[in-house]
């Protein structure tokens, strides 16, 4: 081997180990929301949830072994020793279909940060019905990538709450519209009610352990109750006797919703720009202290 060629080589090796603990170094920080490293680099995501090594040593080769990098001779050069390398793994020291796993993992968190995001993003522009269902869609494949570790996916604390307060936002919008007494708006109202709300309810019920949702079902099931005892035109009584029964229904039983919101693509710099600018504007008191 020319010198050259070592050199070449002892080069990528060097930027390969210098890679990896800077990576390491990022997965072992304590960050704030909006300095999510994890959506910086699948490896911060695949070290802090403990992938084995072998499946990270993969990965970071086929980082260096991107032909798109090869910007200049060393570039180059350092593409084919990570080419050569990973030729050089043998099929039984790494495998695949668990590789593909953690991959698939690592996306299914991608698409939840999208769904997190553009559901907070449309939540602040006050388009509370397109929001609920981005966070309904959140909250749920959170759930799922969080039953298998700590650092799976994003705070459920937090996709509750905005859960929440889409509906009970939505709620007190259909019940003005149902008081104002306009058949149009009444409609309207009462849409809302059984496309968005009614549905939702076995969602927040589900898990009884959280007494902020339960408090929140209770609350908007008093606001529509309290018009029993109120006068009112004799068509909009029949409209609140035949909608009651299905807000009052304590069934569990969880319906999916029609519309599944289609999750836009998003570059890698764009989607970290896009996710620390709404988190660092959230707030997480809200006036009402729900």
């Amino acid at each position: 081997m020319d010198s050259s060629v070592t050199s070449s080589f002892l080069f990528c090796i060097k930027a390969i180990k210098f890679e990896y603990a800077r990576l390491l170094k990022l997965a072992q920080e304590d960050t704030p929301p909006e300095r999510d490293y994890r959506l910086h680099h699948a490896i911060v995501y695949f070290i802090q949830n403990q992938a084995p090594k072998k499946i990270i040593e993969r990965t970071l080769l086929e980082q260096f072994a991107d032909r798109n990098l090869s910007f200049d001779e060393r570039c180059r050069n350092v593409m084919k020793v990570a080419q050569a390398k990973l030729q050089m793994i043998k099929p039984d020291e790494v495998n695949m279909e668990d590789y593909e796993w953690w991959h698939q993992e690592y996306r299914n968190f991608r698409d939840t940060t999208v769904c997190l995001m553009v559901g907070l993003e449309l939540f602040q522009k006050r388009n509370f019905k397109e929001a609920l269902l981005y966070l309904i869609r959140a909250y749920h494949k959170n759930k799922e990538l969080a039953a298998n570790g700590l650092y799976r996916g994003h705070d459920e604390e937090l996709i509750s709450h905005y859960r929440r307060e889409c509906l009970l936002k939505l709620n007190e919008c259909a019940a003005a519209q149902f008081e104002s007494g306009d058949d149009q708006q009444v409609n309207k109202g009462l849409e809302i009610m059984n496309e968005l709300i009614v549905p939702c309810l076995p969602l927040l019920l589900v898990d009884e352990t959280e007494e902020k949702d339960i408090v929140a079902v209770e609350d908007m099931r008093n606001r529509w109750c309290s018009y029993l005892g109120q006068e009112m035109e004799p068509n909009l009584q029949e409209k609140l006797t035949d909608f009651l029964p299905k807000l009052l229904d304590c069934s569990t039983e969880i319906k999916g919703f029609n519309d599944s919101p289609k999750l836009p693509s998003y570059s890698t710099n764009e989607l970290c720009e896009r996710f620390a600018r709404i988190m660092l504007s959230l707030s997480r008191t809200p006036a009402d202290g729900r």
